[in-house]
């Protein structure tokens, strides 16, 4: 029998590639799919995966009788979804004119950053949620993970996101705000 947190997480994460790659095919085609994973596959994995998890954590918490409302990282899960897919606003954006669609996709990789970290620190602060509540069994796979303080590597976490965006926009030679 496979557990129904692993296949929920698993089927998320196809769900999102398959709407990502739809996106990327409705904006240009079957090259654009091939560019987008060929020059952001890192990212692209990061995203997905840190979804995938917090998908499979999202139901496992659920398994629990905790309220949809007790899960707080539930913004976080909503903000990687979009920071994920705000690049693709470029690819819409000559209905819009030329100058705005330069000036965001100078920006493409700042979003792909953006949504890796916060679905970094969306995995964290669901696990940090697990283990405040103790809503994991002395036996199972996720006892084994609670070695770690997940609500200090949280705040590490956003620490070093935020860094890592500003180190980013520094190394930039020309910013735009």
């Amino acid at each position: 029998m496979i557990d129904r947190r692993i296949v929920y997480g698993f089927i998320s994460s196809i769900l999102l590639l398959v709407f990502y790659a739809s996106i990327n095919y409705l904006a240009g085609g079957t090259e654009a799919v091939y560019w987008n994973f060929r020059n952001y596959l890192p990212y692209i994995a990061v995203i997905d995966a840190g979804f995938g998890i917090q998908i499979a954590l999202y139901t496992h918490i659920r398994s629990f009788g905790k309220s949809c409302n007790a899960v707080a990282s539930t913004p976080v899960t909503a903000g990687s979804m979009v920071a994920c897919c705000l690049h693709h606003v470029t690819d819409f954006i000559p209905f819009a004119g030329v100058g705005l669609g330069l000036f965001l996709s100078q920006y493409t990789e700042l979003f792909f950053l953006i949504g890796a970290a916060s679905s970094v620190v969306g995995v964290a602060w669901m696990l940090s949620i697990v283990q405040r509540w103790n809503l994991y069994s002395e036996d199972a796979l996720l006892s084994k993970l609670m070695v770690v303080d997940y609500l200090k590597m949280r705040n590490a976490l956003l620490v070093l996101s935020a860094a890592v965006l500003l180190l980013w926009y520094v190394s930039k030679p020309y910013r735009y705000f």
